[in-house]
């Protein structure tokens, strides 16, 4: 009886196992499909430069998609920043609710940068926070891609050597690593893979000032996007390159004023009753941005 038992255990041993390890498959966006960014000051600042949704372009150039970018400088998985003059409960509310209302079928999300100056410390209340977002985020039934935060770069004086926060950092970015992976998620790891002093050209930075990357720190994140997903991105002429990303730019831009326009609180806020009337104008910006958009996919779709 004991001989029948052990090939039941050993099979039930890796079966679990099996699933455990499962991961997710190959990501494939098509026409009609919506990518959401969301997240801290990375995720935001992202949406300037273009890089990485050019290189979601690229891999499916066929493909009709639209993003829009929820990043909030300084956000953390709480909504800190998203509160205005509300709770930051009330703003992460509000944030879930307009997830929601953009019917994502991709969500990248970029947290742990800010987190984790609360260090080792902080680790399990960013967890347990992280968890609820990402039940509460089930309801769009869109994948998730989580995005690791990178490492500071060391700049020299007058600024700090980052080599201590480096170590709170990587906590984060393994923390970020096994969610996604228990959860069956994407994961891009840059923490490990977006090296600074790139090997070859110790002149050229990733970061303006050791934290923000630039533009050729979002580039280099990019290809490591592709890599991590196996991503083959189509390769655009450089002056193709160039009117993407500057539709890019404008669409982004236009999308920023829609949801989060300078006077907001006259707009939506508590203030609404002096200048409330004008939040007519906002979804005017939605033709403007549908239209670059269309002019991106034609682009794209030809190389």
């Amino acid at each position: 009886m004991k001989q029948r038992l052990i090939p039941c255990l050993l099979l039930c041993i890796c079966l679990i196992t099996q699933v455990a390890d499962a991961a997710p498959p190959p990501l494939k966006l098509k026409s009609g499909d919506r990518v959401i960014f969301l997240g801290n000051t990375m995720i935001e600042r992202a949406q300037k430069f273009g890089r990485w949704e050019s290189v979601f372009l690229r891999s499916f150039p066929e493909a009709k998609l639209s993003f829009r970018n929820l990043g909030w400088s300084g956000d953390t998985v709480w909504a800190d920043s998203r509160g205005i003059f509300d709770p930051p409960a009330v703003g992460y509310q509000r944030m879930i609710k307009q997830i929601e209302e953009l019917k994502p079928t991709l969500i990248v999300l970029g947290y742990g940068g800010n987190e984790a100056f609360a260090g080792e410390k902080g680790l399990p209340a960013f967890e347990n926070q992280l968890h609820k977002l990402l039940t509460d985020l089930k309801s769009t039934e869109a994948k998730i891609l989580v995005v690791s935060p990178h490492r500071y770069e060391n700049q020299g004086a007058p600024l700090p050597d980052p080599a201590e926060h480096n170590r709170d950092l990587k906590l984060y970015a393994d923390a970020l690593q096994q969610i996604a992976h228990k959860g069956n998620y994407y994961f891009v790891d840059l923490y490990n893979q977006l090296i600074p002093e790139p090997a070859g050209d110790p002149g050229l930075k990733w970061t303006t000032n050791s934290i923000h990357l630039t533009d050729a720190g979002y580039q280099k994140a990019a290809e490591i996007i592709a890599a991590d997903l196996g991503l083959q991105p189509v390769t655009l002429t450089r002056d193709v390159d160039q009117q993407v990303r500057d539709l890019t730019f404008e669409k982004n831009r236009q999308y920023f004023y829609n949801w989060r326009p300078q006077n907001i609180t006259y707009l939506l806020g508590f203030r609404k009753h002096e200048q409330g009337q004008n939040a007519k104008e906002l979804p005017q910006f939605i033709p403007l941005i549908e239209k670059n958009e269309a002019e991106i996919h034609s682009l794209v779709s030809e190389q």
